[in-house]
């Protein structure tokens, strides 16, 4: 009998910590085009890094149309996937740019791919969104963007060393590409901010995927000038987690 408990212990000692590391990884990728044109600008390669069933990395590769690799961002999530951490270098232009998030503050930093610049430490709002935390603060209010509801948050942009005040917009459903989906447009909350920053169109599948962005993209092109693209997203036959399942996303309690 104790032989046996021995190996009971044994067994769950060894099985235990390789439980608590089940990891999973998902990719999907997406083609930017001109907004005037088919033209083909970049295309990004997603992979997305999930334990215990959390959004712990994501990985991006941006390349041109003969793929060659323009920029590739690094997105880590800790307590609050809204705001992760993320570092994304910019070859063409050898620049970098980003966010650490350390407790109530964050270090947003631009500039020198060989070393940081412009860095500028500043208090982290309640309504933090930071880059890529935009796809986790939209799984955890899309039933409400859904019903029409607006909502304001604070999205982090480094080259300016600040957070800004953003708006969603919902503008209604409809068919896109033969899927039932919704329109949200996100534009500043202050008026004399949309006087010079243009709203970003974004079409999400009724799954909370997105499905389609027009406007600003992140990635400049050889000139420095960022790109205004239209970018469709496609995703494997394979689910990936939806806005229903947004405590995948989240810590636990």
């Amino acid at each position: 009998m104790k032989a046996t408990l021995s190996i009971f212990f044994l067994s769950a000692t060894i099985v235990a910590p390789l439980l608590a590391e089940v990891e999973t990884r998902q990719s999907y990728s997406a083609s930017a085009f001109a907004l005037d044109s088919d033209e083909l600008l970049y295309v990004e390669r997603h992979v997305e890094t999930w334990r215990q069933g959390r959004l712990a990395e994501r990985e991006v590769r941006y390349e041109d149309p003969a793929g060659e690799l323009i920029a590739e961002k690094l997105v880590r999530y800790g307590e609050s996937p809204e705001a992760p951490s993320f570092e994304m270098t910019h070859f063409r232009l050898g620049l970098r740019e980003g966010a650490e998030v350390g407790g109530e503050e964050v270090e947003l930093f631009s500039g020198p791919a060989t070393r940081r610049q412009q860095a500028r430490t500043v208090p982290k709002p309640a309504g933090a969104v930071i880059d890529a935390g935009f796809d986790a603060f939209m799984r955890e209010n899309f039933a409400d963007i859904v019903e029409g509801e607006r909502l304001e948050f604070d999205f982090a942009v480094p080259a300016i060393g600040r957070f800004f005040k953003f708006r969603l917009v919902p503008e209604g459903r409809l068919e896109y590409e033969g899927t039932r989906a919704l329109l949200v447009k996100m534009k500043p909350a202050s008026r004399l901010l949309r006087l010079v920053v243009d709203p970003i169109d974004l079409v999400y599948g009724l799954d909370g995927r997105l499905l389609e962005f027009r406007g600003l993209a992140n990635v400049s092109d050889p000139d420095g000038d960022r790109y205004k693209a239209r970018i469709v997203f496609e995703y494997p036959d394979e689910d990936r987690p939806s806005a229903v399942a947004t405590v995948a996303a989240r810590p636990a309690p």
